[in-house]
């Protein structure tokens, strides 16, 4: 019995590890299809604003864009797609980590809108929010109750959600 037992987890456990973690299939998600679409339109971006920038990518996916006085910060986990604008297309804003120097700044914000043959930037905005999902038109994220400059910044509970929608090119509190 004690026999059977082992086997039966033994064979359970090979079982678990030979299951395909999705590596392999990845890049052919929807969302990573856009994503795929999203970062060319965010690198256009990025050479707009930094004048001779490098770019490096690690074996992450995260993509560094850098000129001696700033610093760009791309991670593909912070790209967020679905519906934005009024269309029923599936947009994206993407949250972009800026540094100056070694110390972080304000973070960019990039609304990315699907005009059917292909993805444009709306808008482009400077906030500390952080993005927690974007469903339904709604994009929710944590805002700062108090500025970078304040010694409360940082402060875990200093933060509250709030809810935005697009409309007309800006980001309004929706209700």
């Amino acid at each position: 019995m004690r026999t059977d037992n082992l086997i039966f987890l033994v064979c359970m456990l090979l079982l678990g590890c030979a299951q395909n973690s999705g590596s392999g299939t990845a890049d052919k998600t929807p969302d990573n299809k856009i994503r795929k679409q999203i970062v060319p339109v965010v690198e256009k971006y990025i050479m707009s604003q930094l004048p001779d920038a490098k770019k490096a990518t690690s074996k992450n996916g995260i993509i560094t864009f850098d000129n001696k006085q700033k610093r760009y910060v791309l991670e593909p986990s912070k790209i967020y797609s679905g519906l934005i604008d009024d269309d029923e297309k599936k947009d994206a804003i993407v949250s972009l980590s800026t540094f100056q120097g070694q110390y972080q700044t304000v973070s960019e914000q990039l609304i990315i809108v699907n005009t059917g043959k292909d993805y444009t930037l709306a808008r482009a905005m400077e906030s500390d929010m952080r993005i927690i999902s974007l469903k339904d038109r709604i994009i929710t994220a944590d805002v700062p109750e108090h500025s970078r400059s304040t010694p409360l910044f940082n402060c875990p509970s200093c933060w509250e959600v709030v809810r935005y929608k697009f409309t007309m090119g800006e980001l309004v509190k929706a209700e």
